[in-house]
């Protein structure tokens, strides 16, 4: 989302890159009413771009067609398989900045899936069926395979100080500190897995060591939605901290009266640095953990089971590697961490309205119940006015995939995207991304006359009348 939180008309949704960003803004009040964005990729899938295009999505048309019925293609190649999926809503949000203090608040409900080394015949063998007969008889041996999923929404509140200023030399610190409300999640843990497919109803796995938790809205007996239970089903705390220095083109120490008589202070550059996402939500309604250690199974027939609900499923598969539906079961609460990440912001003011931005995210993970952010570096060159705004990252996802985004500001509206040739069918169809944020906002600077006979001077943000008071008393 490059277009809504980098440059200088951001406003609330600055925070998202950085919490620290907040008096760095044109608008000393500024109000999101809704905003979205929707981001997938995967290295597995693809429909290929000359038979479909996300313009053809939005229009509903139908899906070509391949081999077998199938609706996509797959990459054949023996590499890691990765999926990320980010959604977020950005609902009422708003900051107000008072002098070298800046207060936000912020809504959101956030989607989010990852899956991270999955072995490249798992996804292949999902496709081609068990049956697929290059993959069977093959002894493989994977490691270090970890999914995770999770709906949650969050209550943040931001707060900006500038805590160094000096001639034209500043340092801005932020904090977010957001509410969890976790409505559902998932994960699974894979150390080690080494198995093979026999045929199609017989897979010997010789030894498994992993971990399974999940704590969903519906009921694990009948598969009822939504399940009886509290509808958020945990809850815990995010935190983001950052901060900016900021080299700025003027030394400025007006004083001012009211907060919009405070000015907008242009810059050269400045550099940002921040954490994301610091914490975790911790499941404890209608939640299961379930651990299989070093366990082992000749499983035959395996293609005739079939499950009606999700006790069903799990104590199968305890009675197959225990020979007990109730073994595996560990605990009664997961937790999941949030997508950490740290992140470098840094912009450029080149001239007049045209900046040069760049920015760096790259995962923090703890273990394997934190999700994982994808990494990602740019360079983002935009025009910038109040009315208009245009910029065109250019970024490296997963420092290997290139690609051209596009996103446009006409006052109060912004839409983007950071996958630009998936609209315009100029490459394969393996994601999608799309933003968009409806704004409105007070700008620095600009104040209605408290009466018709003041004429306020805003280069010292004193009248001219209350100017001419202060020469009287001097002069007694």
């Amino acid at each position: 989302m490059f277009g809504l939180s980098l440059g200088n008309y951001s406003g609330v949704n600055s925070i998202i890159a950085n919490p620290a960003m907040l008096t760095h803004q044109h608008n000393f009040v500024d109000i999101n009413i809704i905003g979205a964005n929707i981001f997938v990729n995967n290295n597995f899938a693809y429909i290929p771009g000359a038979d479909y295009n996300m313009w053809d999505a939005v229009r509903i048309k139908p899906l070509p067609t391949y081999e077998e019925g199938n609706n996509f293609l797959y990459y054949k190649n023996e590499s890691l398989k990765s999926l990320a999926t980010n959604v977020r809503v950005l609902g009422p949000s708003a900051m107000m900045q008072y002098g070298k203090h800046a207060l936000g608040f912020s809504t959101a409900l956030r989607v989010f899936t990852a899956g991270t080394g999955v072995p490249w015949e798992m996804p292949v063998f999902g496709y081609e069926g068990m049956s697929y007969t290059p993959l069977q008889n093959i002894q493989f041996n994977d490691y270090n395979m970890d999914l995770q999923a999770n709906v949650w929404g969050e209550i943040g509140l931001s707060y900006a100080y500038d805590a160094y200023h000096f001639l034209d030399n500043q340092v801005t610190v932020g904090i977010s500190v957001k509410y969890l409300l976790g409505y559902s999640g998932a994960y699974g843990d894979i150390s080690n897995v080494e198995y093979m497919v026999q045929n199609d109803s017989v897979i010997n796995i010789t030894n498994l060591d992993a971990e399974v938790g999940f704590a969903l809205p519906i009921d694990y007996n009948n598969s009822d939605f939504p399940d009886s239970g509290p509808t958020f089903k945990g809850s815990g705390l995010g935190i983001d901290i950052g901060a900016v220095f900021v080299k700025r083109k003027n030394i400025d120490n007006k004083r001012w009266r009211r907060p919009c008589e405070q000015r907008y202070e242009d810059y050269v550059y400045r550099i940002g640095v921040s954490i994301l996402d610091i914490g975790r939500i911790n499941y404890k309604n209608n939640a299961q953990l379930h651990s299989f250690e070093n366990v082992g199974v000749l499983w035959q027939n395996y293609d005739t089971v079939s499950f009606d609900n999700v006790n069903q499923v799990v104590g199968e598969m305890s009675n197959l590697f225990y020979g007990d539906p109730d073994a595996s079961l560990k605990g009664n609460s997961i937790k999941i961490g949030l997508p950490t990440a740290l992140s470098v912001q840094g912009d450029y003011h080149f001239k007049n309205n045209i900046f040069f931005g760049a920015y760096w995210i790259h995962p923090i993970r703890f273990n394997g119940h934190t999700m994982r952010r994808p990494a990602q570096v740019a360079i983002i060159p935009r025009y910038e006015t109040k009315y208009v705004e245009f910029s065109l990252p250019i970024s490296l996802y997963e420092y290997q995939y290139p690609r051209v985004g596009a996103a446009l500001r006409l006052y109060f509206l912004t839409i983007g995207t950071e996958r630009l040739g998936t609209w315009l069918g100029a490459g394969n169809l393996d994601g999608m991304d799309i933003y968009f944020s409806l704004k409105l906002g007070l700008e620095k600077g600009r104040c209605k006359p408290k009466s018709h006979n003041d004429c306020y001077n805003l280069e010292y943000g004193y009248s001219d009348k209350q100017k001419l008071k202060f020469k009287k008393k001097r002069r007694r």
